[in-house]
């Protein structure tokens, strides 16, 4: 009867801490993690807000002001091979007889000097547009980059030329840095003219 009535001894006491300790410890991880998920998703809603936008602008816009009115391109400009390192950095996206155009000089390839935003012309004046909105979309050194490639109808060949293209291949890359790694958001679509 004595022993009934003397409680609990040492052992017991710390394997009870010990239990309380690992699912506190887990439950407080969790609110953590969900916290961080949610921040992720906030910050992938702003990048598809702004990826979408811009494939709204580009949407209503002809040959003529695509290349002449928004990324300043000649008809008979030809392209650069190029690659861009995927957020993952373990791949590449690859680029043939191409232009970019980025809110960000860095990622302008192959030359900043070669494929300037800054001399855009006025109406309809996108890439600002586009400049200020991902300087306003609270994410962490964002930017937009534009990859646009000509291309033929079914059965053609490549183009030489963007003045011979059938079909404007247009690809919106978003990408910034979300705890200490680079994300990004890609999408393509096709102009035919």
């Amino acid at each position: 009867m004595r022993r009934r009535e003397a409680g609990f001894n040492l052992v017991e006491l710390l394997i009870a801490i010990a239990i309380l300790g690992i699912v506190v410890l887990s439950v407080f991880s969790m609110f953590f993690m969900g916290q961080r998920n949610v921040y992720a998703g906030k910050q992938a809603s702003k990048a598809i807000t702004l990826g979408t936008a811009v494939l709204e602008d580009l949407a209503p816009l002809n040959k003529q002001m695509i290349y002449e009115g928004v990324f300043d391109i000649d008809e008979d400009e030809q392209g650069n091979d190029f690659e861009l390192p995927l957020a993952s950095g373990m791949e590449k996206m690859e680029f043939e007889n191409s232009i970019i155009r980025s809110t960000h000089p860095a990622r302008v390839i192959p030359e900043p000097s070669q494929s300037n935003m800054n001399v855009e012309q006025s109406p309809p004046a996108l890439l600002s547009k586009w400049r200020t909105a991902v300087n306003s979309a609270d994410l962490l050194q964002p930017s937009i980059s534009v990859v646009l490639t000509p291309a033929q109808g079914p059965g053609g060949g490549t183009p030489t030329t963007f003045g011979n293209a059938q079909l404007l291949r247009v690809r919106v890359i978003v990408r910034w840095w979300e705890t200490n790694r680079l994300r990004e958001a890609v999408w393509d679509t096709v102009k035919a003219y």
